[in-house]
């Protein structure tokens, strides 16, 4: 198996120098997915991901916009700046796997201020009510106080 990159003099150089990689061999293109491709890579992907169902449609059709959006994009970059830009399926699940990280990286942030949040909130309780007892003792003692001035 040989696989060459379609980007730059590489390949056509090496099919002049070697004819025989053309005619003796299968030449596989791959093109673009199909938005339904897109559709059930997308949620085979983030299927294990926790989240509500309206949050995993939403992403879905996020990362297949993002997808579809960028390639686009690459058009108008190479008829404006005359440079290819390669949108390929490998790259949208790369996009999906960073998701997924990115994701996992701010849950677990969030958790951690959450828990920082609440363990401060619970000594704020505990220091108001040590300070209500030490009230209540500073009031039992105002008339010793007195009798002793």
């Amino acid at each position: 198996m040989l696989a060459f990159s379609p980007i730059g003099e590489g390949l056509r150089n090496r099919i002049r120098n070697f004819p025989s990689l053309v005619n003796c061999t299968t030449i596989d293109w791959f093109s673009e997915w199909p938005r339904d491709a897109l559709d059930s890579v997308a949620k085979k992907f983030l299927g294990d991901v926790e989240m509500e169902k309206k949050d995993r449609i939403s992403c879905i059709k996020m990362v297949q916009m993002f997808h579809e959006d960028t390639s686009v994009a690459s058009i108008s970059f190479l008829s404006d700046l005359k440079r290819h830009y390669y949108v390929t399926p490998t790259s949208y699940l790369e996009m999906i796997t960073t998701f997924k990280t990115l994701l996992d990286l701010r849950r677990k942030e969030v958790k951690g201020l959450q828990k920082r949040y609440e363990d401060g909130f619970n000594c704020l309780i505990e220091t108001e009510k040590d300070v209500s007892k030490m009230q209540k003792e500073l009031e039992e003692l105002q008339p010793k106080l007195v009798l002793s001035q």
